[in-house]
């Protein structure tokens, strides 16, 4: 890893870990988003890193189930490859949309629970139900015009 690129890296590991990631899941997807080829096995992943394999190992499962990178094996090969491939942040913006469909029934629970309280006292419950099922409303929108305007410039998705 070039200078630049170890920089790179390690600033993706800070900015995860000002939004309750740890460091190792940025620097792993950093470093995964940057590295030739895109698929590397564990092993390679946690040299280039500087970090062990259980630390990369608990990182790939904090990352795989939102859909920051894909974990695989090959036929006759014991070793596990990571990889984030193109797509696969688009997945996981995608998939955001449940995440806020889940808090919006939450907020709608929360507006029955003080329907009888007055507007004043509804009104920051209000404000956040109707920002969240904005969004909401706006995800796969705005995907879809990404993936347009990244097709109309012979970008692939």
């Amino acid at each position: 890893m070039t200078e630049e690129e170890a920089a790179f890296v390690e600033a993706m590991g800070q900015y995860l870990a000002t939004y309750g990631m740890t460091p190792m899941a940025g620097r792993v997807w950093g470093y995964l988003l940057i590295c030739d080829p895109q698929e590397q096995p564990a092993e390679t992943v946690a040299q280039a890193l500087h970090a062990s394999r259980g630390a990369i190992s608990g990182t790939v499962r904090l990352l795989e189930p939102i859909g920051f990178i894909r974990r695989a094996r090959r036929r006759g090969d014991r070793r596990e490859y990571l990889s984030a491939p193109p797509g696969t942040f688009l997945a996981f913006v995608a998939n955001a949309g449940s995440i806020y469909r889940r808090l919006r029934l939450i907020l709608e629970g929360g507006l029955e629970a003080i329907s009888g309280k007055p507007p004043p006292v509804r009104a920051r419950l209000e404000e956040a139900h109707d920002f969240v099922a904005h969004i909401e409303r706006e995800i796969p929108a705005t995907l879809e015009r990404f993936i347009a305007e990244r097709a109309a410039v012979g970008k692939a998705s």
